[in-house]
């Protein structure tokens, strides 16, 4: 494993400085989730001995993950995944400090969580994904790809968008749609605001938000649709058989039926004017 500092502070500070740092850049509601996953992982680190994080070897990691439930009863899939994404977030946030140079999960294979070929992200691998886009550090093109990609855009219009396309001071953008989606002012979650800002601080308003080139086509959306591929690749995703790009889609799309109950709610967000198609792309099954 790992040949850091792990290990020299003790495994309990070294939970509360990812723990410090998780609390400086996500949400309250992702502190509380998350972080009392972490908490779980370091009390199950600390019984098999554990001194500091670089000493967790996959088959800790794989056994914290498979572990029992609380009330003794085998952890289903979606427990399973829940519990992996909260540890590639802990690793990802303790490589970031200098406290480890690798991550014990990679290689952990699990059951898809989807019944079906494709499912919505959820929101532990919504956090994941935007940690790994936010600390690209040769870019912040990747942020601002994601970000577009939480509003609901995918295929050609993630490449389309310009910076005079995004209102920031109404928290929404200008998608344009296509063959099967309708144009459409979309709304942009708090993240994504904040890492448009940054992004629009470096571009001209008519330069695209997503694509380094000077004119719309095919190498925008592959460029765009690339480029969330990469943020999935490097938040451990990207082999999961239900997962694809327009997954970050599916999330918003989802978050809106939530919200609302309504699943014209949700397809008008999609720009799709089918709520059938709305329904299949959510993961809702209208007969249950």
């Amino acid at each position: 494993m790992s040949e850091c500092r792990s290990g020299a502070v003790g495994l309990d500070a070294e939970m509360q400085l990812c723990l410090v740092e998780l609390a400086a850049t996500n949400s309250d509601a992702t502190l509380m989730r998350v972080g009392s996953s972490w908490t779980r992982f370091g009390e199950f680190a600390a019984r098999h001995d554990v001194q500091g994080l670089g000493q967790v070897a996959p088959t800790l990691a794989a056994s914290f993950v498979q572990s029992r439930t609380s009330a003794d009863s085998p952890a289903g899939t979606a427990t399973m995944h829940n519990r992996r994404t909260a540890l590639r977030l802990l690793f990802r946030t303790a490589r970031r400090l200098g406290l480890i140079d690798g991550d014990p999960t990679l290689d952990l294979v699990l059951p898809p969580r989807a019944v079906g070929s494709f499912r919505p992200l959820s929101d532990d691998e919504i956090e994941l994904c935007r940690d790994a886009a936010a600390w690209w550090m040769t870019s912040q093109r990747f942020a601002a790809v994601w970000a577009l990609a939480e509003s609901s855009a995918r295929g050609a219009e993630l490449g389309s968008v310009r910076a005079v396309d995004v209102d920031l001071a109404d928290g929404c953008v200008w998608l344009s749609g296509g063959k099967r989606v309708e144009p459409r002012w979309a709304p942009l979650t708090e993240w994504a605001r904040d890492a448009l800002e940054r992004r629009l601080s470096t571009l001209g308003e008519d330069e695209f938000v997503a694509y380094r080139g000077t004119s719309p086509g095919a190498g925008s959306r592959i460029s765009a649709a690339s480029a969330v591929t990469a943020v999935l690749t490097r938040a451990g995703l990207a082999g999961e058989p239900d997962l694809r790009p327009t997954s970050v889609a599916a999330w918003t799309g989802r978050k809106e039926f939530d919200r609302t109950g309504s699943i014209a709610d949700a397809a008008r967000l999609l720009g799709l004017r089918s709520l059938d198609a709305a329904a299949r792309m959510i993961g809702w099954n209208w007969t249950t």
